[in-house]
């Protein structure tokens, strides 16, 4: 049986998958057999999986992006046959980014369907505490799954972008100058904000992640080749971006400025603890949404509708007339009878009555 690896080399091996070097190049550069490699990535991402979901809990996240990542497994959808398991072809990541925090709230990896988008939604439900402002794009699937998670205790709108389609389209359509409108924002439910209504954030999320998960480059050899590899390696990225990695703008990592964590977390330490999540933690529970008034917002009224169906808030009114000061009243003159109307023959030729 062979020896167990030194942290060190367990270190050196995650530091160089998750700066997007594929299996055969880490095992190279760290002169360990691939094998091995890919068994550490696997239990480490795993790990990372389980650590993630037992910690990130009972968030106050006020500003919330979602959006899709696009990936896939063994081959492209469009090379899928029948003869191909379930798995194969495209597996999209779905992730929650706190906008004020930069935390990834939750994730999800799998097909890009209705059944994928409600599970997502589920668990960012579940990991919540107060009414949330939510954006995404236009996936028709989230309007359902957000109804039925939230049922009315959040602000929901979808912001999508126009790319230029039809004949025209170029091959560099998503990189052209933008275009007017380029972008649409539709309120959904609850009372979303234009000025918030956005997914910026969590779009450089997914760049940062093309750059440090080999397995979600495009036009390469580091794809994976099972669902599990797949997601195991998107949960060691995601965990190092939370705990490890400090945040250029909020020069702290985001569980720190979460709260989660009283400093950021060296590699050493999430591989370690990464190690040591053996079981799965019971999944969270969904608490009751508390009404909270996000930063820099002053509280309004709002009442708590029955049966969990959200709150009757006023979110804004127009300023009451002036009202002239109460004096003496006047006296007033009798009423007098009507003037009698006067008849008049109207002239089509407009030379006079």
């Amino acid at each position: 049986m062979p020896a167990p690896l030194p942290l060190e080399t367990r270190v050196r091996i995650a530091s160089a998958l998750v700066e997007g070097n594929s299996i055969r190049s880490v095992a190279r550069m760290v002169d360990v057999d691939k094998g091995t490699v890919m068994a550490l990535a696997l239990r480490l991402g795993e790990g990372c999986i389980r650590l993630h979901s037992r910690k990130v809990r009972n968030l106050a996240a006020h500003v919330i992006q979602m959006d899709e990542m696009w990936s896939f497994v063994q081959k492209k959808q469009a090379r899928v046959t029948e003869k191909d398991a379930a798995e194969h072809g495209d597996a999209y990541l779905y992730v929650a980014l706190d906008a004020n925090t930069k935390l990834a709230i939750s994730f999800h990896v799998g097909k890009r369907d209705g059944e994928n988008t409600e599970t997502f939604i589920k668990d960012l439900r579940s990991r919540l505490t107060v009414v949330p402002h939510i954006t995404s794009d236009g996936w028709q699937p989230y309007i359902e799954a957000m109804a039925a998670s939230f049922r009315g205790s959040a602000d929901y709108a979808q912001c999508v972008k126009n790319y230029r389609g039809g004949p025209q389209r170029s091959p560099d359509h998503r990189y052209e100058p933008p275009r007017n409108p380029f972008v649409t924002k539709t309120p959904i439910f609850g009372a979303p904000k234009d000025e918030l209504m956005s997914t910026s954030y969590v779009e450089r999320f997914n760049l940062q992640t093309r750059h440090t998960v080999g397995r979600t480059r495009r036009l390469c050899l580091a794809f994976s080749k099972t669902l599990r590899g797949h997601r195991a390696a998107v949960g060691l990225g995601i965990a190092v971006y939370n705990w490890v990695r400090v945040h250029g703008t909020l020069g702290a990592t985001p569980a720190v400025a979460a709260g989660l964590a009283e400093r950021p977390w060296t590699l050493a330490e999430l591989v370690t603890a990464a190690m040591a999540e053996e079981e799965e933690a019971p999944p969270p529970v969904p608490q009751p949404l508390k009404l909270q008034p996000r930063p820099g917002e002053t509280p309004a009224p709002a009442r708590e509708l029955p049966n969990g169906r959200g709150f009757l808030r006023l979110v804004g009114s127009a300023p009451a007339a002036p009202v002239a000061p109460r004096g003496p009243t006047p006296p007033q003159d009798p009423p007098q009878a009507p003037e009698p109307r006067r008849m008049t023959q109207l002239n089509l030729f407009g030379d006079g009555e």
